[in-house]
């Protein structure tokens, strides 16, 4: 027969030995899974700098195209500037020759163009004349119109606004 003595300090004794092992075994499952979660940190952290470094590449070939369009877009504003100056001076010419065309006509034919000429272009060709031929072109010119050009030509040799 058994003695119920022994059976006890047994029975006391195993939970106590139960509980070793469990926390052994935790301990070593938390050994364990610390590695564990250590590589997944890391790997974590890898795929966040190599994402980082992607986009840091994609940044500079961005950037690299802005600043190639800049280079073009100040290429072709140089050129619209060229164009516009050449476009200026041809216009001068023309206008130069203009004036020479009206200053040779006679007085009384000239004063029959100017008057029918949108104003600023008239008033343009009279002051690129002298003022002895722009007089006597004006002379022959309506009295109306002769008024509004002489009135519209002051405010252009004097530097004023029209109201």
């Amino acid at each position: 027969m058994l003695q119920p003595v022994i059976i006890r300090p047994a029975i006391a004794a195993s939970p106590a030995q139960a509980e070793e092992p469990a926390a052994t075994s935790a301990k070593t499952q938390d050994n364990a899974t610390a590695p564990d979660t250590q590589a997944s940190q890391f790997q974590d952290l890898n795929a966040r700098e190599q994402a980082l470094a992607k986009k840091e590449a994609e940044l500079q070939a961005l950037e690299a195209q802005v600043d190639e369009k800049l280079t073009t877009l100040r290429e072709l504003e140089i050129r619209m500037q060229n164009l516009i100056d050449s476009a200026g001076s041809i216009q001068d010419d023309k206008m130069a020759h203009l004036i020479d065309v009206y200053s040779n006509m006679k007085p009384k034919q000239a004063a029959l163009v100017l008057q029918t000429l949108e104003e600023p272009i008239a008033v343009r060709i009279l002051a690129g004349m002298s003022g002895r031929k722009a007089g006597e072109i004006l002379s022959s010119v309506r009295a109306d119109r002769a008024a509004a050009l002489s009135a519209a030509l002051t405010r252009l040799q004097t530097g004023e606004s029209a109201n």
